[in-house]
């Protein structure tokens, strides 16, 4: 066992000769003392790696959840119950006569919890169904005269709103800011479109975490 653990030496030795270029015994038992410690600043390095991520999908939530408590007063106005529905009129507005699942998907909403808000915004007069002609099985629905008005009322109103929300950042913080966000949606919208069925390790293992 001894000797082992002397041939280990020779060949750190020989490592840390390979490095440096020195011969030094005592740089030698510097780097030594460094390399040893090299698992323990890994181990700190990967704590702060989740604690960063940890503090920014913490406070992309908080985000969310000021940028509805803001938006929850004029939504009302023009009756709506939250930015959810507003998103139906924002998606359905632009696909034109989209099926249902089209909407729900593209929202990023629950079946459930779309087929509740679909059918409210049809109650009310904002959305309603169209026949599909070519297959009858399939649920499309467009915008009336009264969701478009309201589309475009809360598009105009939320210019003050889109101001606050934004704060105080300088355009080059907006920029760098806007470069982040894009990835980041275009990330997990991918995982979101091609990858739903599958478990968190499989994702992981598949986008090379």
């Amino acid at each position: 066992m001894e000797g082992k653990k002397v041939v280990e030496l020779v060949n750190l030795f020989e490592a840390f000769h390979v490095e440096t270029g020195s011969d030094d015994v005592k740089e030698f038992s510097v780097w030594l003392n460094r390399r040893l410690h090299e698992p323990d600043k890994q181990k700190v390095k990967e704590n702060t790696n989740i604690e960063d991520n940890r503090f920014i999908v913490w406070n992309i939530h908080r985000l969310s959840k000021y940028f509805r408590w803001y938006a929850k007063s004029f939504l009302s106005a023009n009756g709506l119950n939250s930015m959810d529905e507003y998103f139906f009129l924002v998606s359905i507005n632009s696909r034109g006569t989209p099926a249902k699942n089209e909407v729900y998907k593209d929202t990023i909403s629950e079946l459930t919890t779309g087929t509740q808000m679909m059918k409210r915004l049809v109650e009310i007069g904002m959305v309603k169904e169209v026949v599909d002609m070519k297959d009858k099985r399939i649920k499309r629905v467009e915008l009336t005269a009264k969701g478009k008005r309201t589309r475009e009322n809360i598009l105009e109103q939320s210019k003050k709103d889109l101001l606050l929300k934004a704060g105080n950042l300088s355009e080059e913080e907006k920029i760098q800011l806007k470069s982040s966000l894009t990835y980041l949606e275009k990330f997990h919208a991918e995982i979101y479109q091609n990858d739903g069925d599958k478990s968190i390790d499989e994702i992981l293992s598949k986008y090379q975490f």
